[in-house]
This record gives structure tokens, sequence and C-alpha cells, in this order.
């Protein structure tokens, strides 16, 4: 086994800020192959923020270190005039399994199965309904929004990338721009392309439904707790995730070149250059 390390910098406010930035440096470490064992946050508040607020941050984020049961080997706070919402980078650390870490890690070849891990789309969903929420509740009843303000426990993929790396898959974490920026990612990570049907990909219907309330690509929301993995044994995979509780499906096959297609009914396109996560639209989000 050797050691390594993979760090992200996410800005947040509003809701699950210190969560979300946690997870999403979990994730990326996690599909690098890495076992994620200490966890370390820096932190910069605007200038003047109460106390409470700090504390209540800081036990945020123990408390998602420690539903993970990873220690926080590290905490740093700072104020800044000129930061108007506060910053989390966040530093995993752990050690590599196998091969991973290595030049020898696992990589997508063609004829594998793409598989995908929960629903994309959600964390993004969950975001717009909290700040258009009075929009949104004068079109959809409570009871259909439910389910979106309560899906923040899906923000962990440290289970479906336990059974990926056991298969020895190659591995791409689903976070900001949604399911098409990690399609993105990954044919350029791994130098393949890829065929996705787009009806294949799983999305709970009111994530779907809120995205179009408000003008939104579902496909291009953020998607924290997803895990895309390309596999040799596809089946095998997916009886395996599935038996563990993890809702997951084949939405596709890694190409032999590197032409990157998106299927929908009939019709076939090529992935374009996936835009910013309209997220960043938000106020309470930077």
């Amino acid at each position: 086994m050797s050691t390594g390390r993979a760090v992200s910098l996410t800005v947040y406010g509003g809701l699950l800020r210190e969560e979300l930035a946690f997870f999403r440096a979990v994730d990326s470490a996690l599909s690098k192959g890495l076992v994620p064992e200490r966890a370390e946050l820096s932190a910069v508040y605007p200038k003047g923020t109460p106390e409470e607020a700090v504390k209540a941050s800081r036990e945020a984020f123990g408390s998602a270190a420690l539903s993970e049961n990873i220690a926080v080997s590290g905490e740093s706070v700072s104020f800044s005039e000129k930061q108007h919402i506060s910053a989390f980078t966040v530093a995993i650390s752990g050690r590599f399994e196998g091969t991973y870490g290595t030049p020898e890690a696992p990589k997508a070849l063609p004829g594998q199965a793409l598989l995908l891990t929960r629903f994309p789309g959600d964390t993004g969903a969950m975001l717009f309904l909290q700040e258009r929420r009075e929009f949104l509740s004068g079109i959809f009843s409570s009871s259909f929004l439910r389910p979106v303000s309560d899906n923040r426990e899906q923000l962990s993929s440290s289970k479906d990338a336990a059974i990926f790396r056991r298969h020895g898959a190659a591995m791409q974490d689903v976070s900001e721009g949604g399911i098409l920026r990690a399609l993105w990612e990954f044919s350029k990570n791994a130098g393949c392309g890829f065929s996705v049907d787009l009806t294949g990909i799983p999305m709970h219907q009111e994530t779907i439904e809120i995205a179009e309330a408000l003008g939104l690509d579902p496909y291009a929301l953020y998607s924290s707790g997803c895990m895309l993995a390309a596999v040799s044994d596809g089946n095998a995979v997916l009886r395996e995730l599935h038996a563990s509780g993890i809702p997951a499906e084949r939405i596709g096959v890694i190409r032999g070149d590197k032409k990157k297609l998106l299927l929908h009914d009939e019709e076939e396109r090529h992935l374009d250059r996936p835009k910013p996560d309209p997220v960043y639209i938000l106020e309470n989000f930077g």
C-alpha cells in the first residue's frame, strides 16, 4: 500500500456548505482509488463572522468526518475583509490499495460497461429548493418537494467506491456540473470515448421537474454522492451494488475511439464542453 492525498477547494454559502466541501474532497479522493483516513480543514470567513457561526461550521464539518470514520487531523480558521462568503479548503489523505496510485492503476478499456451510482442532480435540486422555495412551492406541493429536502444523507459514495475498487474499476466522482461534466472529465482523464444513453441515467422525478420549472438542465446539476465507473463485468458489479443497497445503473459503454456520444431515443449527438454548474447563479452560493 502507498500513501496519497487529494485536495479540493470549494466555496459555499447556505445549505450544507461544510458537508459539501467535505464530501467533494472525499469523493475526489475515492475516485482516484484512495481510501480516506484523515481530513484537514482550512476555512476563511468574512471579517465579522460571529463566533457561534464559526463554531457551528466546525461542528458540521466534524460531524461529516465522523459519519465517514475519517479523523480530522487539522483545522485552521482565518478572517478576511475581502471575503464575502465563507471559503473551505479540504485536504484528504489516506492509503492506496492494490495498483491504485501507481502508473499501473486501472484504466478504462474499450467495451467496458459504464456504471453510475445513485441519482445525479439531487444535490443541485436541493440547493435551488433552498433559495427558490417560495417560487417552487407555488408550483409543487410540499409533499412532492419533501424528498428533495431530505436527500442530504445521499452525499457519500464511499461504499460505492469500495465495491468498484474490488473490481479494479476506473472511477470519476460526479459533483459540480453534474453527470455531463463527469462524463467529460472521465473521457479526458482516461483518454477514451463513450456512448451513453441519456434515457438510462437514473434521475428522481422531483429533480427533473424542479430543473424544468427553473429552466435548468438536470444533467448539469450538482450531483454529490454519485460515482461513475468503467468495469469489465457490468452485470456482476451491478448485482453487488444492488445487494449492498446502492442504486446503480449501466448507462453506456467505453469506446475504442475518443468520441463522446450521447444517445436519446433515436437521436445521437456529441457531448460539448460542459458549461459552469447553474448553482453559481444562486445568491448564497459563491
